[in-house]
C-alpha cells in the first residue's frame, strides 16, 4: 500500500466517522429524532464505514419547518447577494477538495482518479456557474396593449424544495439541485441516498457555512419512511428527483394531489450507433467512455446498446476488447485504479441477474469480462468485470432494460434506417450517440432520434451549462443550465399597473 493510498483511506474514513449518524438542520450537524440506523458500507471492501440516520416523518417535519421558516427571510435577500454567498461557498469547496473527493470514492466505490476527482471538479464548477447567474434572475417587460398600463412579469422563488438524489453521482447531482434552487431564493431539504450519504452531507455542511442557518437541510432514510412524507409535506412546494423510472412515477403520483411541480431525471437504455464511415480512432474509445465502464456502468447516460454497422463490426469489437483489457479494476481509493466497485451487494446481484439471462442464451458470446471478481485484492468488495456481449437478440431483457452495471451489448446492423428503428423502439429517451463523417446523416439522426441528450462523434458526460434531461419515460425537465434554474425553481407573476393621469400641472 503506497503512502498516498493510505493517506486517502485515513482522510476518507475520518470524515465518514465524523459524519456518521448525523443530519444537517439549521446549519448544524445533529442527531436525528429517529433512533434507527442504516449501515453504510465501503463498496471496495464490503466493510462498514459508518451509519446514516433512518429518518422518519418526525425528522422530515423538523427539516421542512426549518427550511420554511428561513425561506421568508432568504427570499428577501437580493439575488446578487445570494449569488455572492454561493460563490464564497464554492470557494470553500475548492479549499477542501481533497477531503471531498476521497470521501466520494469511499462512499460510492467510484475510482478516485477517473471518477471521484472529475466529479468533484465538475461539482465545484457547477456551483460557481449558478452563483454567477444570480443577477440574471429577472422577469420581462411587455409593450402595453391596455392604455396607460405598465405590463411586466416577475421571477420569484417557489418556497421549500425537496431534492432527492441517487448514489451513482451524489456530489454532482446534489449541487445540480441545491445550487440553482438556493440561488433562486428557495430553501432546500435534501434526502441523500442511503447507500452513499456521507459525501453529500460533507458538501452541504461546507456550503451551509456561507449560508444562513436553515437554507440547506439534509436528512437520510428510505423512501417510504422518509422520502414519501417529504414529498407529500404540505410546506414542500417543489420536488426534484434523480433515480429510476419506477420510483419517479411514484413520486409524480404522490406530489400530484397538491399540484406540486416535479422535475424527474430518470433512467435510459441508450443507443451508441457506429456507422461504416465512422472515424474508429474516435468511435472505439468513445464506446468505452460512453458505456461509462469507469463508473462500473452505473450512469443513466451509459450507451449500453452498441449498434455497429456490419461492415466494421468485427474491427470495432476487436478494438473495444483491446481497450477494455487494459483497464485496471481495484480499490476506489487507489489512484492506479481505472475502475472501482459496484455500489452495493444488491446492485451487484442485479448485474448477476442480467448476466444469468445472457449466459443462458445459446447465441451469446462474452467478448470480454463476464465474471465477478472476489477474494485476494478484491476481498469482499462488489466487483464485476467490464463486460461486452454479442449475439443476444435485441428483444432480450439485457438489451431492453437498464442493467445499471458494467454490461454492454453489441448489435450489428445493415442500414441506418434499421438501426434507428431499433434505437427508438424503447420506452426510454434519455441520451443517444452517432458516429459518422456524413454531415447529412448526422443531421438526420438529430431530427429522428427520440432522446433528450444527443451527441455526434463524442459521448461526453453531462456538465455545467449543458442542458440535460430526457423525454418519454426518461424524465420531465432539464437540468445543469440557466434554463433549469429559471424553469424549475422560480414562479412568475403577471403585473398590470394602470398609471392613471397625473394631477400635477405642467
Amino acid at each position: 500500500m503506497s503512502d498516498d493510498f493510505k493517506k486517502n483511506i485515513d482522510l476518507a474514513l475520518g470524515n465518514a466517522k465524523r459524519l456518521s449518524n448525523k443530519i444537517l438542520i439549521d446549519g448544524k450537524l445533529i442527531s436525528a429524532k429517529s433512533s434507527n440506523k442504516i449501515k453504510v458500507v465501503n463498496p471496495s471492501t464490503g466493510e462498514q464505514i459508518g451509519e446514516a440516520p433512518q429518518c422518519d416523518k418526525i425528522d422530515v417535519d423538523v427539516a421542512v419547518n426549518s427550511a420554511e421558516t428561513t425561506f421568508h427571510q432568504w427570499k428577501k435577500i437580493p439575488a446578487r447577494e445570494r449569488g455572492k454567498m454561493m460563490t464564497a461557498a464554492a470557494r470553500k469547496l475548492e479549499e477542501r477538495k481533497d477531503e471531498i473527493e476521497t470521501l466520494l470514492a469511499l462512499d460510492t466505490g467510484n475510482a478516485l482518479r477517473t471518477q471521484a476527482k472529475p466529479e468533484t471538479t465538475a461539482s465545484i464548477e457547477l456551483t460557481h456557474m449558478f452563483a454567477g447567474l444570480a443577477g440574471e434572475i429577472k422577469g420581462e417587460n411587455y409593450p402595453p396593449n391596455i392604455p396607460n398600463t405598465i405590463h411586466y412579469t416577475t421571477k420569484d422563488p417557489i418556497g421549500v424544495v425537496c431534492a432527492i438524489i441517487p448514489w451513482n453521482a451524489p456530489l454532482f447531482l446534489t449541487v445540480a439541485k441545491i445550487a440553482p434552487a438556493i440561488v433562486a431564493g428557495n430553501t432546500v431539504v435534501l434526502k441523500t441516498a442511503e447507500q452513499a450519504p456521507f459525501c453529500a452531507l460533507l458538501v452541504c455542511e461546507i456550503l451551509q457555512q456561507e449560508l444562513p442557518p436553515g437554507v440547506l437541510n439534509v436528512i437520510s432514510g428510505y423512501g417510504e419512511e422518509c422520502g414519501e412524507p417529504l414529498i407529500t409535506h404540505e410546506k414542500v412546494r417543489k420536488v426534484t428527483f434523480t433515480g429510476s423510472f419506477s420510483v419517479g412515477k411514484i413520486i409524480a403520483l404522490k406530489a400530484a394531489p397538491k399540484l406540486c411541480p416535479v422535475t424527474l431525471e430518470l433512467g435510459g437504455k441508450n443507443p451508441n450507433i457506429i456507422m461504416s464511415d465512422a472515424d474508429l480512432e474516435l468511435a472505439i474509445p468513445g464506446v468505452i467512455d460512453g458505456m461509462r465502464y469507469t463508473r462500473q456502468g452505473q450512469a443513466c447516460t451509459a450507451g449500453s446498446r452498441v449498434y455497429i454497422h456490419e461492415k466494421i463490426y468485427d474491427k470495432v469489437l476487436e478494438g473495444a476488447v483491446d481497450k477494455l483489457s487494459k483497464l485496471k479494476m481495484g480499490n476506489a481509493l487507489d489512484e492506479t485504479s481505472d475502475i472501482g466497485a459496484i455500489i452495493s451487494e444488491e446492485q451487484l446481484n442485479r448485474t448477476l441477474y442480467y448476466m444469468d439471462i445472457a449466459k443462458k442464451n445459446i447465441s451469446t458470446e462474452i467478448l470480454h469480462g463476464g465474471n465477478q471478481s472476489k477474494g485476494g485484492e478484491y476481498k469482499d468488495g462488489f466487483y464485476y468485470e467490464p463486460t461486452l456481449l454479442s449475439g443476444l437478440p435485441v428483444s432480450s431483457p439485457v438489451c431492453q432494460e437498464e442493467v445499471f452495471g458494467p454490461v454492454a451489448c453489441a448489435i450489428p446492423f445493415k442500414s441506418f434506417d434499421e438501426a434507428m428503428k431499433s434505437a427508438n423502439d424503447t420506452p426510454f429517451g434519455l441520451s443517444a450517440v452517432l458516429w459518422t463523417k456524413d454531415l447529412s446523416r448526422a443531421l438526420q439522426f438529430v431530427d429522428e432520434i427520440e432522446a433528450g441528450f444527443v451527441q455526434v462523434n463524442q459521448c461526453v458526460a453531462p456538465r455545467a451549462n449543458v442542458s440535460y434531461g430526457g423525454i418519454k419515460m426518461s424524465g420531465l425537465g432539464k437540468e445543469y443550465a440557466f434554463d433549469s434554474m429559471m424553469n424549475h425553481f422560480t414562479q412568475s407573476k403577471t403585473v398590470l399597473i394602470n398609471r392613471g393621469k397625473s394631477n400635477i400641472d405642467n
